[in-house]
Order: C-alpha cells, then sequence, then structure tokens
C-alpha cells in the first residue's frame, strides 16, 4: 500500500511471510517482524498480513487492526512482554462478531429466496434432543 507524507512516497508490502517471521519493505528498508515477539500476527488470515499500509511512524495492518512503530521494531525495549494474547483474541472475536451480526441482518433478494424455498420444506429443521433415557 502507499501513502504520502510531505511529498514523499511511502510503500509498505510483505516480501516473505515464513512459520515464524515476516520480513516487511517499508520505503525501501526490509524489517523482520518475529511472530515470537507479536504473537497476534499467527492469528490473522494471509489476506490480513498483506494488506499493510505504510505511514510516517510505522506499519498499520488495517483488516487486522495492527500498529507497530518503526522504532520500536528497530531498537525494541530490553524488558519487553510480548501483547497479551488473549487480549488481542478477545478485542478481534468482538470485532469479527459485529461483522457477522451486520453481515447477518443483511437482506437480499437471494436470501428472501432461500428463505421462502426453506419455509415451503418446513422451516428450519428442529434440534434433536439426544437424551438417553435409563
Amino acid at each position: 500500500m502507499n501513502a504520502s507524507a510531505n511529498g514523499t512516497d511511502l510503500t509498505a508490502k510483505v516480501v516473505e511471510l515464513a512459520r515464524d517471521h515476516m520480513l516487511v519493505d517499508h520505503c525501501g528498508k526490509v524489517y523482520r517482524i518475529d511472530f515470537s515477539r507479536y504473537p497476534y500476527f499467527r492469528s490473522c488470515f494471509l489476506s490480513e498480513l498483506y494488506n499493510v499500509q505504510a505511514s510516517a511512524v510505522g506499519l498499520h495492518w488495517p483488516e487486522a487492526d495492527i500498529d507497530l512503530e518503526l522504532e520500536y521494531i528497530e531498537n525494541p525495549p530490553e524488558n519487553c512482554h510480548s501483547v497479551d494474547l488473549e487480549w488481542w483474541k478477545a478485542q478481534r472475536k468482538r470485532l469479527l462478531s459485529r461483522l457477522g451480526t451486520a453481515g447477518g441482518s443483511v437482506t437480499s433478494p437471494r436470501k428472501a429466496l432461500a428463505s421462502r424455498k426453506n419455509g415451503a420444506k418446513g422451516g428450519r429443521p428442529r434440534k434433536k434432543n439426544n437424551l438417553v433415557q435409563a
């Protein structure tokens, strides 16, 4: 993706994606991002990882809602702990839930037709109780 700051084109793209790291080119300089330090990248889809945007201060993955500053990538703190993965997963789950709700509430002629066909067959099948009686 491209951005512009003070008339200078900023570019970023993933040049290599491996099991434990990725290499990202930011304006001609390649940065290694280890998944052990940033574990939330392991939970991303490939399309989310490849959709990286450049800014004057860092890298941004808009679909995954991840931002990294270049200064932090170049000079990580000595006593740095990785970001809490459970917190990030909870945030992501809430986001995906909202997206699913929005997508499920969309109406279209195709969904209406499918609903009518299902109704003609007797509607949604009932759940079966698997209770064992003694």
